[in-house]
């Protein structure tokens, strides 16, 4: 199985700490992929900048994942704040050279003959994301929307205009956000594939065919730090999804898979 994972790399800086950490969505996910799928072959394609080059090089050799990392003036980077209880709140993200990639035709090739592609959506990097979703592949598309909390529902059609490119869209919902819960479950009536919300203390569910599926979140003995905790979720539950078709056993993996990281810092 290839499994091609195409967006972003990016620069962690934790609030206190004076050296970033390598992460990003499509970066974390491509690690957590690499260990959910483990007889797989997983790519990532980005941009970095070349300062940071050997440092993610070194990442992925190390997690035996294949790499096109397109040159960029600067790697994305994002401020990350911790609460007491491990919740992580985001501030000062900055593209860098995101916004400049244009797909390779090596990139594209390898997108082509991919059986799983995974692209992240959210607003600052959308430019890029409507370029990667339009690539053609023989393989199902998996769109995660990221964290989409506090998003006005009237925005939400905005948001996933290119839902039907994917085979399955990814949601993180705060869980006390009934009224956009309610209207991606509106949504997914009328789509064709699967939508996955997460949910964080509360679990996650999805919805295909007309049916919903619910998993309560694993109870861990103290939080330290959720960030990645949706990367690692959908890894694990595309991994178990993919192999069984097995939803519930699907949505079981994920939440254990995220309990696990969000009991120690860092996202990947």
């Amino acid at each position: 199985m290839k499994i091609v994972a195409a967006g972003e790399c990016c620069l962690d800086h934790y609030d206190g700490e004076a050296k970033p950490r390598l992460g990003g969505i499509t970066f974390n996910f491509a690690l957590h992929a690499a260990a959910a799928f483990p007889d797989a072959e997983v790519h990532l394609l980005s941009v970095v900048a070349d300062k940071d080059r050997a440092a993610f090089d070194s990442k992925l050799d190390e997690f035996r994942i294949k790499h096109d990392l397109a040159p960029a003036v600067r790697t994305p980077f994002i401020g990350i704040r911790l609460d007491d209880s491990g919740e992580r709140f985001f501030h000062s993200y900055d593209p860098g050279g995101l916004l400049d990639w244009e797909v390779s035709e090596s990139q594209r090739q390898i997108i082509e003959e991919a059986d799983l592609v995974v692209l992240t959506r959210y607003h600052e990097i959308s430019p890029v994301f409507e370029r990667l979703v339009r690539v053609p592949t023989r393989g199902r598309r998996v769109v995660d929307f990221a964290d989409i909390s506090g998003t006005p529902v009237s925005h939400i059609d905005q948001v996933t205009a290119d839902r039907d490119f994917a085979d399955v869209c990814i949601f993180g919902v705060a869980p006390h956000e009934d009224s956009l819960r309610d209207y991606l479950q509106t949504l997914a009536k009328d789509y064709a594939g699967m939508f996955l919300i997460t949910l964080a203390e509360q679990g996650a569910m999805a919805i295909k065919d007309g049916n919903t599926y619910q998993q309560p979140a694993v109870v861990v003995p103290e939080v330290v730090d959720t960030t990645g905790a949706g990367d690692c979720f959908a890894a694990h539950f595309l991994s178990t999804w993919c192999t069984s078709d097995d939803i519930n056993a699907a949505l079981f993996d994920g939440c254990l898979a995220a309990s696990r990281i969000i009991q120690r810092r860092g996202a990947s």
